[in-house]
């Protein structure tokens, strides 16, 4: 089983970084005035396909990204470090957020679907904000979403009861016609020893790329 999962995560990175190669620009100029922690599609990527579950039971397609921006982080409950973190800083900034020309909406779709049921999904993060979305699948559905918005994620040692699961730090940004805009990558915080994306400075490019859309 360690194998086979190690072997789902290689494959998962070989496909990323060719992604990533094909398509990736950085917006970084005086006119944007993006910081180097945010990589902007030079064509957004339209989602296609996705077929997941959310924390209450209804389907969550592409179509749930219509209409608005979404910050979709991916994770687990069990998740002992960036998760939560990362969430708490979500939920910091998400009044900066709701400010901002134009409606967001934070997505955590979980990399566990063995062990995150929907009632436990709806309960964490609800603990962070009730308004932030939760969403999962099987892995047959859940790793082509997930590879779709440019992240990763893979299960080590799943036999052992307490297993862990490696996954991306950065958070992807998908634009109001359901398409991957954007995303924003971690850097290392010295005070938890963590990669994790500046909630600041999130809001700050954010601000800037809706300032650019043209949508």
């Amino acid at each position: 089983m360690a194998n086979t999962s190690k072997l789902i995560w290689i494959l998962a990175v070989a496909l990323l970084i060719a992604g990533t190669l094909s398509g990736i620009a950085w917006y970084n100029n005086q006119e944007n005035s993006l910081t180097e922690a945010v990589v902007v599609y030079p064509e957004p990527r339209p989602l296609k396909d996705i077929s997941l579950l959310d924390a209450d039971g209804e389907p969550f397609t592409e179509q749930r990204f219509a209409g608005r921006w979404s910050l979709v982080f991916v994770g687990y409950t069990f998740c002992p470090d960036i998760c939560p973190t990362t969430l708490a800083d979500l939920a910091r900034i998400y009044p900066e957020l709701r400010q901002l020309n134009g409606p967001v909406q934070v997505v955590f779709v979980s990399v566990d679907p063995e062990r995150d049921t929907p009632e436990r999904l709806k309960a964490y993060t609800a603990y962070f904000n009730p308004d932030f979305v939760a969403a999962t699948a099987g892995h047959e559905r859940l790793m082509p979403a997930v590879q779709q918005l440019g992240l990763i994620y893979g299960i080590h040692e799943r036999e052992e009861q307490d297993y862990l699961v490696d996954h991306s730090a950065s958070i992807a940004l998908v634009n109001p016609r359901g398409e991957l805009h954007a995303s924003f990558r971690p850097g290392f915080d010295e005070q938890s020893m963590m990669p994790l994306v500046d909630g600041d400075e999130l809001v700050r490019d954010l601000a800037r790329i809706l300032r650019q859309w043209g949508g």
